[in-house]
């Protein structure tokens, strides 16, 4: 016996067609790629944020700082 063609159970699946792009919507909108969503919870961003800010005023800082202990240095009489 043979078995009908819609009864086969087929391993290969099709690729779904995209929609086609209605009129109303520019072909540059279409084109633009979507921003990818991070995974990373807000506390940690934030957390980021602190750490990095802290070390660039602390950077900021030790420079300025250097610059005013030579400046002052050079000028001692």
């Amino acid at each position: 016996m043979t078995r009908s063609a819609a009864s086969r159970s087929s391993a290969v699946r099709t690729e779904k067609v995209a929609p086609s792009i209605s009129s109303g919507v520019r072909s540059s909108e279409a084109r633009e790629p979507s921003l990818p969503v991070s995974n990373v919870p807000w506390y940690w961003r934030l957390a980021l944020f602190l750490w990095t800010t802290s070390f660039v005023f602390l950077l900021i800082y030790e420079w300025l700082a250097g610059i005013l202990k030579m400046v002052r240095g050079h000028s001692a009489p």
